[in-house]
């Protein structure tokens, strides 16, 4: 019996020993977690067994020691591999990788971690290591990361349109944020061009910042400034405070921006009805601003699995505008009249309110992420235009458009462990309403009184999981839209829509040696803006008004796409169709063929394919980048009696280069080339720009100045020639973009925010 006792006591024993997990931590040279590290289990005979890839922690886990391994690969790209044996006690404690080098003749070539990797679905540029710590601000961060085009929080990914941009797990609503995160505090930055069924179905990008962890208790904050002359002065400026002790944070963000702005353009617009109508039209504007923002809030730690915060902004924005032009008008080739316009305008939106709470947390195994947001605003915009005819009566038109939005969000979200990976569900509701007021003393057009109220109920649910080298994420959401149009205090129920949708996507990502690969397929939505669908109808001129369609349908995204990256380089390709796209296009105006409405429409279908490689590369103290992109639609219009296509490419290459200069000032000089070609219904011209930057920082990076020199020679300017049916409207930008820029920063006990409000509904305020 003892004997027996004794097998069954060995026995429990081994089995305990096999079932030990195995762990460890993946760090650089410096001491810094590395992440997305590939980690195999290896048989005495390296024969594979299982793999996996360090989390942001750099922290691999085992759970289980299958099939008796012996030892433990660890590799990531730019690092010299390593095999380890595995302890008895499964703990490999930390394990510190090394850069890879070889010896050619007397040179040595270092190889560092590339600043882009692929992880799943999304392509990764490291900012923490690299020279982009040194860049200024979040927006200098961004105008430096591949697929990313635009800057000082005017952003677009490539071939994908504006993004929604989260910081931390929590949607930018404020742009002016990016600008208050220094580059030093970031750790690293995402673009998913394909973003999955966690997502709103209308979201076709994501830009995901990672910040480094927080540290330090007390007060700490941000002051800056910046002097911007671009033909006039403004400035903008921000004071960011916090204080912290123990789980308790307090934060205040506070900014101004002000100044003037100049506008330019020309414009010809050759209109076809009973008679042939061109119109040149010269205008100069410029528009004085000044906008407040603040916000104030807390968030509580009780600790690393409970928190709970608030905050609640508020601001508004005064712009008094004002413009002169002349236009020469013909017809059938023959001059018809010249008319010389004057014109002013306020735009005021105040107040902009906005309100958070959430609760982020662990019970268990399962992770609980709540958020509900509020928003409502206000937006008056009130127009006089005086035109002087020289041979037809003179016109003076006022007007006063006031719009009202309102929203109330919430979204519940749970993680769970599940089988090889994890599971993630929730759900999110919007309620959302938009109403316009329009009055004018136009001939033309008459007072409008419009409103939308939406209602929109989603569930999602993702599953990720690893099977060896390959991770595998599938998922799938579902929503519920009522929409309704109400003018003049009676639904329209031609107009008034209900839709149900399903929208699934799927992901698999591996690594082949030294190369990592990952392919997407996602089924999206582009709902239409509130103001596309407000059927209010705003005068322009005398020939021409502009206005919504509350007809328009949203349009049916298919998107699939292949990325790659080894060492410093990478690519991707992707094709992408479009049921019903929405794009501008003009109608003649009630009875009068003479007199043309812009808007919106649905055409019938559009098709879509992008490539886009880059790398990155360094030689001593230059640390030069190249990126290549070129994307071609497939689309045929009704274009003057006839059917016309429009497809000619467009093509995108940069050049951009980091040098560090003595005494550890850093200079950047960017170029940017894009050729003309087609997008959507328009003829895009080519355009160019040349960007010189210095920056240094003092007192331990506390203290920073940036000079900078946008533009240099004037040439990013892009025209534009919109075609349709009857009207052909080219417009040239005459806008002096060249621009000069000062900013001084100062930072004190720097230290990330501790909220971890996600936010709800923020693509639904987007649309407003």
């Amino acid at each position: 019996m003892r004997a027996i006792l004794t097998m069954i006591i060995v026995a429990v024993a081994l089995a305990a020993a096999n079932a030990q997990s195995i762990t460890g931590k993946v760090v650089d040279e410096n001491n810094s977690p590395l992440d997305f590290v590939n980690v195999v289990l290896l048989e005495a005979d390296s024969t594979y067994i299982a793999g996996m890839v360090t989390d942001e922690n750099g922290v691999f886990l085992f759970k289980e020691k299958r099939d008796n391994p012996k030892f433990i690969k660890v590799s990531s790209v730019g690092y010299a591999n390593q095999l380890l044996a595995i302890p008895p006690t499964g703990n490999l404690d930390i394990i510190t990788l090394s850069p890879e080098s070889a010896m050619l003749g007397e040179v040595v070539v270092k190889s560092d971690r590339p600043v882009t990797a692929i992880k799943g679905d999304a392509l990764v540029t490291n900012v923490a290591g690299t020279q982009l710590e040194h860049a200024g601000t979040a927006n200098d961060v961004l105008a430096q990361v591949p697929m990313v085009l635009g800057r000082d929080g005017s952003f677009e990914v490539f071939g994908k349109g504006s993004p929604a941009i989260y910081i931390d797990g929590r949607e930018v609503q404020d742009l002016i944020r990016l600008s208050q995160l220094n580059s030093a505090d970031i750790k690293n930055v995402e673009v998913i061009t394909n973003p999955g069924a966690k997502y709103d179905a209308s979201v076709k990008s994501v830009i995901r910042i990672r910040t480094k962890r927080p540290q330090g208790d007390g007060f700490s904050g941000t002051l800056r400034a910046q002097g911007v002359m671009q033909k006039y002065f403004r400035t903008v400026d921000q004071a960011n405070f916090k204080f912290r002790a123990g789980g308790m944070e307090l934060f205040g963000n506070f900014g101004y921006i002000g100044g003037n702005f100049q506008s330019g353009n020309r414009v010809d617009m050759q209109t076809q009805s009973s008679t042939v109508w061109n119109q040149f039209l010269t205008q100069e504007g410029s528009m004085r601003t000044n906008e407040f923002f603040g916000k104030v809030g807390f968030s509580y730690m009780f600790n690393d699995s409970h928190s709970i915060g608030a905050y609640y902004s508020d601001g508004f924005t005064k712009q008094k505008s004002e413009h002169a032009g002349i236009s020469r008008v013909s017809a059938d080739g023959q001059p018809y009249d010249n008319i010389t316009m004057y014109g002013w305008g306020n735009n005021n939106t105040l107040p902009k309110h906005h309100a958070n709470i959430y609760y982020n947390g662990e019970m268990g195994k399962f992770g609980i992420d709540f958020n509900m947001d509020y928003m409502w605003r206000k937006n008056s915009n009130s127009m006089f235009d005086n035109e002087k005819s020289d041979t037809r009566d003179n016109s003076l038109v006022s007007s006063l458009g006031v719009s009202r939005s309102r929203m109330l969000a919430e979204k519940l979200v749970f993680s769970y462990p599940f089988w090889r990976g994890g599971i993630e569900f929730g759900e999110e509701y919007t309620s959302s309403r938009f109403a316009s007021e329009y009055n004018t003393d136009a001939a033309l057009v008459g007072n409008a009184d419009s409103r939308v109220d939406e209602n929109n109920i989603a569930g999602f649910v993702e599953i990720v999981q690893t099977f060896g080298q390959f991770n595998l994420g599938v998922g799938l959401r579902y929503e519920h839209v009522k929409f309704e149009y109400i003018e003049n205090g009676q639904k329209k129920e031609g107009q008034s829509k209900t839709y149900n949708n399903l929208f699934p996507s799927i992901s698999l990502s591996t690594m082949i040696k030294n190369v990592q690969l990952s392919m997407s397929y996602t089924h999206k939505t582009r709902r239409p803006g509130y103001a596309d669908l407000d059927g209010t109808v705003d005068y322009i001129n005398r020939f021409t008004l502009e206005g919504g369609n509350p007809f328009l349908k949203p349009e049916k995204i298919h998107s699939v796409e292949l990325m790659g990256a080894w060492r410093q380089f990478f690519g991707r390709m992707a094709y992408t169709y479009k049921k019903e796209p929405i794009m501008n296009i003009t109608y003649p105006y009630a009875d009068d063929a003479e007199v043309k409405l812009i808007t919106m429409a649905n055409f019938l279908r559009m098709q879509n394919l992008q490539a886009f490689v880059g790398a990155q590369f360094k030689v001593g103290v230059w640390q030069p980048k190249v990126n290549v992109g070129i994307m071609k639609q497939w689309l045929t219009i009704d274009y003057s009696n006839c059917r016309r296509r429009l497809d000619t490419p467009i093509g995108l290459v940069q050049f951009q280069n980091a040098i560090h200069l003595p005494y550890d000032i850093w200079l950047n000089v960017d170029m940017q080339w894009m050729s003309a070609g087609n997008e959507d219904n328009t003829k895009q011209s080519s355009s160019s720009h040349l960007n010189a930057k210095i920056y240094k920082a003092f007192f331990n990076n506390k203290l920073s100045i940036t000079v900078e020199a946008n533009d240099i020679f004037n040439k990013s300017n892009r025209n534009a020639t919109l075609l349709n049916k009857d009207v052909t409207i080219h417009k040239f930008n005459t806008t002096n973009n060249r621009t000069f820029m000062l900013t001084l920063q100062y930072t004190f006990n720097s230290s990330r925010d501790r909220y971890r409000g996600q936010g709800a509904g923020t693509n639904e305020m987007n649309r407003f």
